[in-house]
C-alpha cells in the first residue's frame, strides 16, 4: 500500500469515532471498565483502553517525528514489508499474531485518572495532527514498527486507526 494512497482525513474520522466510543464506554463507569472475558481475552475492557491510549500516542509521536524530520528513530530509506501492505490494506490486524510491546503493555490496575488524562492527550493530539495534514502525506523518510517494519508517517496514521478499531472489536466481544 502506497502512503499516497492512504486518506488522511479519512483517518482522522476513524480515530475520532473510536475515541468517541472509548470515552462514552470509560463514562459507563467501572463496573463496565472492569470487566473481563478469558476466551476473548486475557486483559480487561480498561487494559485494552489503556493499552490502545498508549499505542496510539505512541504512534502519534512517530508521525509527528516523520513530519518534522526529528528523531532518533527515522530511516531516511526504506519499504513498506508486504505483510505490512497487506494488514494496511486489508484495514485489520489479526487477533492473537503479536503481543504488545513492554511500553504500550498496560498493568494489572489501570488508574481510572490516569486512562482519563490519556484518552484526552490522545483527542488533544489528534487535532494537532489535524493542523498538519499536508505535511502528512508529504512527510519523508521511515520508523519501524516492532512487527510490520518501516512505515512512514501515513502509514502511522493508518495504523493506529486500524489498531484503535482492533482493540475496540476485542472490547466489544468481552461486553457481549
Amino acid at each position: 500500500m502506497d502512503a499516497t494512497e492512504i486518506d488522511v482525513r479519512g483517518e482522522f474520522e476513524r480515530l475520532q469515532e473510536a475515541f468517541d466510543a472509548f470515552e462514552g464506554l470509560r463514562q459507563e463507569g467501572p463496573e463496565t471498565c472492569a470487566q473481563k472475558d478469558p476466551e476473548v481475552s486475557g486483559w480487561s475492557v480498561e487494559q485494552h483502553l489503556f493499552h490502545i491510549a498508549l499505542a496510539t500516542d505512541l504512534a502519534f509521536r512517530h508521525v509527528r517525528s516523520l513530519v518534522t524530520g526529528k528523531g532518533r528513530l527515522i530511516q531516511a530509506e526504506g519499504a513498506l514489508d508486504p505483510r505490512a501492505g497487506a494488514v494496511l490494506e486489508s484495514d485489520q490486524t489479526p487477533r492473537g499474531e503479536a503481543q504488545a510491546p513492554r511500553m504500550v503493555t498496560p498493568d494489572a490496575d489501570v488508574d481510572p485518572e490516569f486512562l482519563a488524562t490519556e484518552l484526552r492527550m490522545n483527542r488533544e493530539a489528534l487535532e494537532k495532527l489535524r493542523e498538519i495534514e499536508a505535511e502528512i502525506s508529504a512527510a519523508p523518510g521511515w520508523i519501524p514498527h516492532q512487527v510490520l517494519g518501516p512505515l512512514g508517517a501515513t502509514h502511522w496514521l493508518r495504523f493506529a486507526a486500524l489498531h484503535a478499531r482492533h482493540h475496540w472489536a476485542i472490547v466489544r466481544d468481552i461486553l457481549k
